[in-house]
């Protein structure tokens, strides 16, 4: 009489991430991050040499900062997976634990990064540019992918999520070019002469050193009222680099001012302040 011996075949583990947090894995998952860092690192420092080197090309430099961070960071984050899911049932159940853990409570984690590739690949702006978001106006000074940050005239630090950009306007002053469209206000009484402010006005631009030549000059005049008539001036110039833009504003406006100071043209002004 035969016997015959069935063997039952015991199914495998199922895959967990805990089982793969063995200390080789962790040690080269640490080395991956800190390789990352290091090289990104230093072609930001390269890349900001460049730029300050070349000050022409600085917004080509810039916009390349974002871009290798972004790839240098996408291939430490493949990396990592692969460290800890050597075989495809690894890298499905690492995926979905991951997709699971998103949808527990990074779902504004994931729409920040949607939002900072978004904004690398449709460039609303890019690192040099002077831009308006929301009430915040100042320098590109980081684009990451949660956040971007800016520096404003007042030398202050603003972070901004990419998920409220997407939602939101952008005014960008520049667009990627050194140059950049200035304007400058100034308030003169009723009876002023016409010409003669768009005379002094204009040559108050054209003789500022930080004046643009290849783009015009531009004055607007226009009356306005509040409790009394008076006369809006609006000068539009080109600075030549676009960080200089509240320099050129005050030297536009002290050099009209002497001006009209000399020729008497806020004596009416003076004349009711005193009387008031």
């Amino acid at each position: 009489m035969k016997s015959i011996l069935i063997f039952a075949q015991t199914p495998p583990p199922e895959f967990s991430i805990i089982n793969q947090l063995t200390y080789g894995r962790v040690f080269s998952t640490i080395i991956v991050v800190l390789v990352s860092f290091f090289i990104i690192k230093l072609s930001d420092k390269g890349l900001e040499a460049l730029a300050s080197a070349a000050p022409r090309a600085r917004f080509l430099f810039k916009g390349l900062i974002p871009i290798v961070r972004f790839l240098v960071t996408l291939l430490a984050f493949l990396a990592s997976i692969r460290i800890f899911a050597p075989t495809e049932q690894a890298l499905v159940a690492v995926a979905a634990s991951a997709g699971l853990a998103l949808g527990f409570g990074a779902q504004d984690l994931i729409k920040n990064i949607i939002g900072g590739v978004i904004i690398l690949t449709d460039r609303p702006y890019q690192l040099g540019d002077k831009v308006l978001i929301g009430d915040a106006y100042g320098e590109i000074d980081h684009i990451g992918l949660r956040s971007t940050k800016m520096t404003n005239a007042d030398d202050t630090r603003i972070t901004i999520p990419n998920a409220e950009i997407l939602n939101g306007r952008v005014w960008n002053s520049n667009g990627g070019v050194p140059d950049a469209q200035v304007g400058t206000e100034l308030f003169l009484p009723a009876n002023s002469d016409p010409n003669l402010v768009l005379r002094i006005a204009k040559e108050a631009a054209l003789t500022s050193p930080y004046l643009y030549p290849d783009k015009p000059v531009v004055v607007l005049i226009s009356d306005q009222f509040d409790q009394k008539p008076y006369i809006k001036v609006k000068i539009k110039a080109y600075v030549f680099d676009h960080r200089l833009e509240t320099k050129m504003q005050s030297d536009i406006t002290v050099r009209a001012k002497s001006e009209f100071l000399k020729l008497g043209l806020f004596k009416e002004w003076s004349t009711a302040s005193e009387k008031a």
